[in-house]
């Protein structure tokens, strides 16, 4: 028994091979071809394949060669092409860097203070401050926690703004300047009642002087955000008119090299067929190449197939429950043998 099943293994030892043969030329195999066996047919494949790719690899460098030399002719046109496109590139970058920098200027706004003088105080059922807040201390206090919140206000708007128009005229590498005027002419406090006693007694004097404050507070608000609304306008137009100057500038040099690169495009025109025309030939040429290279690859896949098969097929065997020593001993055996095969076919690092 054990004689005829090294007998069948021994026959099937090769099968494998064979079968990765048909696999890959699509036709059948006769086998005891001669001196040489299926494991030497198999490295000649590879040998032939490896060959065409070479060959293969040769013919493109000809191809690449053919182009290089056809690239010679065009080389001052080229040289222009390459300083030029780039040159335009940046060109229109800056101008759209200018252009952005001018949408940022026109951006810029002043906001205006909410002068609520009531907020300040507390109001009774009727509507009126109560009597315990209607002092002048309190009044005056009120009058100037509100011109510093104003103020407060103000600064950080000019400080932000100041900031905006600085960076800008930076990234353009002007030389203009911001210094804001900070003394606008606000008008004095001036209380018609404020003399004498903290307390007002009589509801009609806190209230007069209540308005006095609040429209000294109107006043004074409309008269510091003029007074720095008109200087920072002043400021984003001059900016502007930088800016726009530099960008018509930039406009003007980007209009006179699209002139010229549609000149030199025209002028090599047949030299360009041409050139394109054997860049497409040597594309077809790698393709080509490529699909040939996939075939090598092809073959491994089948070699890995065909072994994982036939091994996974004697590995069952092997580890049945009903084989004898013997026959596990045989199975082992010849697994170690068509490992072997597969190792020096294959490459014993995909082992």
């Amino acid at each position: 028994m054990i004689a005829d099943l090294l007998t069948k293994l021994e026959e099937e030892k090769d099968q494998w091979i064979y079968n990765v043969i048909e696999r890959f030329d699509g036709q059948k195999v006769e086998r005891d071809q001669g001196p040489h066996t299926p494991e030497k047919q198999i490295m000649m494949i590879k040998k032939i394949e490896h060959s065409i790719r070479e060959q293969k690899i040769l013919d493109l460098k000809e191809m690449e060669i053919e182009l290089k030399m056809l690239g010679k002719s065009m080389a001052e046109e080229q040289r222009i092409l390459g300083n030029l496109e780039p040159a335009l590139d940046s060109l229109e970058k800056e101008r759209a860097f200018y252009e952005s920098e001018r949408e940022s200027l026109n951006k810029i706004k002043f906001e205006k203070f909410q002068s609520v003088l009531d907020d300040k105080f507390e109001f009774d059922k009727r509507d009126q401050v109560v009597f315990k807040e209607r002092r002048i201390s309190k009044l005056m206090e009120s009058y100037q926690m509100m011109e510093m919140e104003m103020l407060d206000f103000y600064q950080k708007q000019l400080s932000e703004i100041w900031l905006l128009l600085t960076r800008s005229m930076e990234n353009i590498s002007s030389t203009g300047k911001f210094d804001f005027e900070t003394n606008p002419s606000v008008m004095e406090l001036s209380l018609k009642h404020g003399r004498g006693l903290d307390q007002y007694i009589k509801l009609g004097n806190f209230e007069e002087d209540y308005w006095i404050v609040h429209d000294t507070l109107v006043e004074n608000n409309q008269t510091v955000y003029d007074y720095y609304f008109n200087q920072i306008n002043q400021f984003k137009t001059n900016a502007i008119e930088e800016i726009t100057k530099l960008y018509n500038r930039k406009n003007e040099h980007m209009v006179a090299a699209e002139q010229q690169l549609l000149e030199l495009r025209k002028k090599k025109k047949q030299d360009d067929a041409r050139f394109l025309e054997l860049k497409d030939q040597l594309s077809k040429a790698k393709q080509e190449w490529e699909q040939d290279s996939l075939r090598h690859q092809l073959l491994e896949d089948i070699l890995k197939e065909e072994f994982v098969k036939t091994v996974t097929g004697w590995q069952e065997k092997l580890f049945a429950e009903n084989a004898r020593d013997e026959e596990r001993w045989a199975y082992h055996q010849y697994c170690q043998i068509i490992l072997k095969q597969a190792e020096r076919m294959i490459g014993y690092e995909h082992f």
